[in-house]
This record gives C-alpha cells, structure tokens and sequence, in this order.
C-alpha cells in the first residue's frame, strides 16, 4: 500500500494499474489481486488507511488527560493543520474524488467530519459557554473548513504564497482559529 501511495502521489491515480503496482513492488499480480482483487479495492484500503490513521492521532489528543479544554482545542487543531501541511495534497485531493464515488467511504468519511467537528463544538463550549450551539457548530465547521481548506491552498504541491513561508502559513491559520474561540 505504502509504494502504491507514492505511485499516486507522483502519478496519479489514472496512471495506476493494478499490473504497475505489483511491478513496482516486486510480486505478481495474482499476488497483488489476492489482497486487492480490483484497483478500486487497492484505492479503498489505501484511502481508507490514511483517514483511519489520522483519526486515531485526533482520537489520541481527545483521550489525553491533563489537558485544558483550550489546550485541547488547539492541539487538535495543531495536529490538523499539520497533517494537512505535511502529507501530500495530491493524494488527499485524489481520495476526496475517490471517496465521492464510494457511498461506503463517503459515509465513514462524512461520519467523520461530523465526529471531529462535533469535537471541535464541544471543547468551544467548554472554553466559552456563553456560545450557543448554533454558534459553537458554526466555528467548528468554519475550524474544519479552515484545516481541510489547507490541502487546497497551502498544501505540498501548491506554489507558496507570496511573502508566505510554510511555517507562516501554519500560523496565519492557527492564528485564524484562535480567534474564532477568542472572538
């Protein structure tokens, strides 16, 4: 899956054939298809090992004892923000458009924006209880859509913006979202 992954972040998913994925990692395709019996399937579990992993590292800081609800907040929206900036936009671009066409994995995949957002809205309650729920929820998605929004305007492949370096592109939107919990 990790060699596939790089396929697709260098190539594209159009350019991916079951037979080049085997090729390049060194087994047959009779191999390749006992795991993997259509390309979508291969996508699938590619697409769906990323989203899984970076839902454990956010279910992680939401178990974390210890930590202030701002803290929290902020450390989630961090892990983010960072995973947006670090991992490759091309991959997650293409995944959201693969995901479209899977009814399975977009309802996992909006199950989950729910969930982080739902997140989101109940640490803004904590901080700042005075917001009602219709304003908390519309934080959390504006917070959810400032961190996706990442992959579209700052992410790997992306040129930088002018006058911009990566490290204060990470700041300018951690700095947005501590003022949506602030203001």
């Amino acid at each position: 899956m990790a060699e596939a992954l790089a396929m697709i972040d260098e190539v594209g998913m159009d350019a991916i054939s079951q037979d080049a994925v085997a090729k390049k990692v060194g087994i047959t395709q009779s191999a390749l298809r006992h795991h993997f019996p259509t390309r979508e399937s291969l996508f699938d579990a590619i697409f769906d090992h990323a989203f899984s992993g970076f839902y454990r590292s956010a279910e992680k800081v939401l178990l974390e004892p210890g930590s202030e609800p701002r803290q929290r907040l902020m450390k989630l929206c961090t892990l983010h923000v960072t995973y947006t900036l670090t991992e490759s936009d091309r991959v997650a671009l293409q995944s959201f458009a693969h995901y479209l066409y899977n009814p399975d994995l977009l309802s996992r995949q909006s199950s989950w924006y729910h969930w982080i957002a739902g997140h989101y809205a109940a640490l803004l309650g904590a901080i700042r209880p005075e917001l009602d729920e219709t304003t908390r929820q519309a934080r959390a998605l504006a917070i959810l859509s400032m961190s996706i929004g990442a992959w579209i305007t700052v992410g790997k492949s992306r040129p930088a913006w002018p006058g911009l370096a990566d490290q204060d592109a990470k700041t300018a939107l951690l700095d947005a979202i501590e003022n949506l919990i602030s203001d």
